[in-house]
């Protein structure tokens, strides 16, 4: 983690106190290369009058009987007895959300939420919509549809927008097979049985024609081709800049909408994906970056919900969706799939995993990385806190939209993550920032607040060392560690992942970084390596940032003048399981490290502390 970000962050926080079965569509988005730190608000576009409101649904059963007066046994009578038949069965209704609690009550009900009206054009797509006509400011109405007998959230406050007659029963998810319908079967609709489906949807056509959403397939199909319905499926991929290669984006959910009508489905190892129920026309897709594995990748700090990649309308049969470095999705796929690497990795090596619901949010430009654990640390956060923190950090955020983050976001891990930085940069931050959250899991929140106290004081009074000072005053050897702990993950994995040709840092870089003595007032600058390289060296002088390493290879490096690194055989579970709460410096974790280890190479351990200055 680089804390130059959270410094300022929490100083003045704490001051403040997816032939046509087969063939899917592909879609590689193509945006500006160069992303704009500015966030935008979706544009809405003109009002559509809904086919599924129940005075809708009676016009076209009118219109319908009408036509079919010379045949009134096309559908076997098996037809409803007039328009007065058509009754409620779904309620289109928006809810006043004001914070994540309220918001979480909802989702616990399975409801599929929208930030924008389901009977609306989008006109143009962006981070975050907030309504400017909400009389009560600091709320976001959200969207969406439920049954008739749903029970509302006490606390919550809701608007009934419509009543609907949705053609198929609401409730719970269909798994809809891709093989076509016998038209003569019927259903049941609103508490009504023996409706014959063509009937059915004839009448659902016969709404859209009316209210002037009815859409001709692109393509010359045979009426049951087009009543045929299909369960959208894909692969989702994202370019990997250091193999040249595609990578699946593993774990994310697939959405599917067509008005009233949601489906889902989550992409495997192999980024494929298939929703849970048909379609009879084209629908929306929506890539939400919401992982299996518990975690959600935000896309800003005033976004009141996961990261999520618009696709627009396709085909019913699925769509492929590729995420290219032009892509607004590409870092979002590429911190996803960092994310759940290191989960493995975790898995693989013994590593404590961070909690499994991290909420990350992924930069372009802006700021730098992050693990604050703001969810975790503090008991709350004000929106004046929030305020500071976003401007301190740079983040560009409207005061307007300020309460968005103190009520809905409060981000555990922040990491800036561009294509400029590749993919094995953006992997070596998250990498970073994923090591600090496993170890705030195992030591609790007391322990970081001290970690982050000494941040704060070095923001205060030692601006000109930040972010983590010179190695002096209380509280440094805890940065020391914890730093040490982060970088060493950043790198080693990502060599693990990369090999040596990764653009981060090179093994003998890593492995020859040249400690300097505390205290020092060395810029940061000055900093190098025997090989002379500055640019991959983050690490400030004083911070053993190599110690971890030289305990696990079996290389004798030369530290400095007089002291070899003599020491092997330790493993990274070994240095994971002696970084306890009550370990808060490298002398502590040194001493911890062989009382676990039953003092191994004890001699060459001491001396290999020292020749870091950590004696």
């Amino acid at each position: 983690m680089y804390w130059a970000n959270v410094c300022m962050v929490m100083v003045i926080c704490w001051l403040a106190s997816c032939e046509k079965e087969a063939v899917i569509p592909e879609e590689t988005q193509q945006v500006d290369l160069e992303e704009s730190d500015t966030l935008q608000m979706i544009k809405l576009g003109k009002k559509l009058e809904n086919p599924y409101s129940v005075a809708n649904m009676r016009k076209a059963y009118s219109s319908l009987i009408k036509k079919q007066e010379k045949n009134p046994m096309k559908y076997g009578g098996l037809i409803l007895k007039d328009s007065s038949e058509i009754s409620t069965t779904d309620y289109y209704v928006k809810f006043l959300v004001e914070n994540d609690e309220q918001k979480s009550i909802l989702l616990a009900d399975s409801l599929n939420l929208s930030i924008v009206p389901l009977d609306v054009e989008i006109e143009q797509e962006g981070d975050y919509y907030v309504d400017e006509n909400t009389e009560i400011q600091e709320a976001q109405w959200l969207y969406t549809s439920v049954v008739q007998d749903y029970q509302f959230p006490e606390g919550v406050t809701y608007e009934k927008m419509e009543d609907l007659f949705l053609i198929e029963e609401s409730g719970p998810e269909e798994e809809e097979g891709d093989e076509e319908e016998d038209q003569t079967t019927t259903t049941t609709v609103a508490g009504k049985s023996g409706i014959s489906k063509e009937f059915l949807y004839d009448l659902e056509d016969e709404a859209l024609r009316l209210t002037g959403n009815y859409e001709e397939p692109e393509e010359p199909e045979s009426l049951t081709q087009r009543r045929s319905k299909k369960r959208p499926q894909g692969h989702i991929k994202v370019y990997n800049t250091a193999t040249g290669k595609h990578n699946p984006v593993v774990g994310v959910k697939v959405k599917t909408r067509r008005w009233f009508k949601w489906a889902k489905g989550w992409t495997n190892t192999q980024g494929y994906y298939r929703v849970n129920r048909g379609y009879r026309r084209d629908v929306h897709y929506t890539v939400v970056f919401k992982n299996t594995r518990g975690f959600k990748i935000w896309p800003s700090v005033i976004s009141i919900s996961s990261a999520r990649y618009r696709a627009g309308k396709h085909s019913k049969y699925g769509h492929n969706i590729t995420f290219n470095t032009n892509s607004v999705g590409w870092r979002w796929a590429t911190v996803n799939n960092a994310t759940v690497k290191y989960f493995n990795y975790c898995t693989q090596m013994g590593i404590g995993m961070p909690h499994n619901n991290l909420r990350i949010v992924a930069n372009g430009k802006s700021g730098g990385g992050a693990a604050p654990m703001l969810r975790r640390t503090l008991s709350s956060i004000t929106e004046a806190k929030a305020g500071q923190f976003l401007t301190a950090a740079k983040f560009g955020v409207p005061t307007s939209l300020l309460w968005i983050v103190a009520r809905f976001v409060i981000p555990d891990i922040i990491i800036k993550a561009n294509a400029n930085q590749g993919t094995d940069g953006v992997f070596e931050t998250t990498f970073h920032e994923l090591a600090h959250a496993s170890h705030y899991k195992k030591v609790g929140r007391g322990y970081w607040r001290k970690y982050i106290d000494k941040i704060i004081d070095n923001q205060l009074f030692h601006a000109s060392t930040a972010p983590y000072g010179s190695g002096r005053g209380n509280n440094h050897e805890l940065v020391a560690l914890g730093e040490a702990w982060g970088y060493h993950m950043g790198y080693f994995l990502t060599i693990h992942e990369f090999g040596n040709n990764n653009g981060v840092l090179t093994l003998n870089a890593f492995e020859n970084f040249d400690p300097i003595k505390k205290p020092n007032n060395i810029a940061k600058s000055q900093y190098r390596d025997r090989y002379g390289n500055t640019s991959n060296i983050g690490w400030t002088g004083w911070i053993p940032g190599g110690i971890m390493n030289d305990l696990m290879d079996t290389n004798v490096d030369m530290i400095r003048t007089g002291f070899n690194d003599n020491v092997s055989g330790y493993s990274i579970k070994d240095i994971y399981d002696a970084l306890d709460s009550g370990v808060e410096s490298p002398q502590e974790f040194r001493d911890r490290l062989l009382n676990e280890k039953n003092n191994k190479d004890s001699k060459d351990v001491r001396a290999l502390f020292k020749a870091y200055y950590w004696d």
